[in-house]
């Protein structure tokens, strides 16, 4: 007795709905992760690692002078200013005896604010990387928040979706599905070789 692994129309039709319409749902997506995948792999070529670099100075407020460096009501007190003014966390702003540092990363971007006690001022230090750079932070999911993280949880789980059901769609076409099926060995078999005899161990 043998069993037909034909799948029936139903479930091929059902996979053809999901295959077209989470291709187009995901069309721009697709486009961005892969031409990203170059930026990231070159980013020589966008100018992504090099930074624009800008320094500026600000005083002190008035309710923060004179200083009290080593009063803790102070140093709560400036924190909180630091952070409301800078669109920061209070629990990010490191306190020392002579100074209150809070570091804000974002996608291509790097900032860093430092009150300086003796010198009653707060120097402010940001360098941007560009546009390109903040594309491949994006791509990588680094500095973006726990929202973009969903976004990108969601696209990979699509992209498992369209996958898959592509793959579905050619179990009743045994020529294609034989020659796709070499084609991703190929494909396979040439990856494992070049990782074992080309990538650093």
């Amino acid at each position: 007795m043998s069993v037909s692994l034909r799948p029936g129309k139903k479930a091929l039709s059902v996979a053809r709905t999901l295959h077209v319409y989470v291709s187009m749902a995901l069309l721009l997506l697709m486009l961005f992760f892969a031409l990203t995948g170059i930026t990231l792999n070159h980013p020589d070529w966008f100018g992504a690692s090099s930074a624009d670099t800008q320094r500026d100075i600000a005083p002190l407020p008035a309710f923060l002078v004179p200083v009290e460096a080593s009063s803790v009501r102070w140093q709560d007190n400036a924190a909180h200013w630091m952070a409301s003014n800078w669109q920061g966390n209070r629990a990010e702003v490191e306190i020392s005896d002579d100074e209150l540092v809070l570091v804000q990363k974002g996608p291509g971007r790097y900032r860093t604010i430092t009150l300086l006690s003796e010198a009653q001022q707060v120097e402010i230090e940001t360098l941007d990387y560009g546009l390109v750079a903040v594309l491949n932070d994006l791509h990588k999911g680094r500095s973006t928040g726990p929202v973009w993280s969903l976004v990108i949880d969601i696209s990979a789980l699509l992209m498992l979706i369209f996958s898959l059901t592509g793959a579905f769609l050619l179990l009743p076409q045994q020529r294609r599905l034989k020659r796709s099926l070499g084609y991703m060995t190929a494909v396979s078999a040439s990856c494992l070789l070049i990782y074992f005899w080309f990538i650093p161990a």
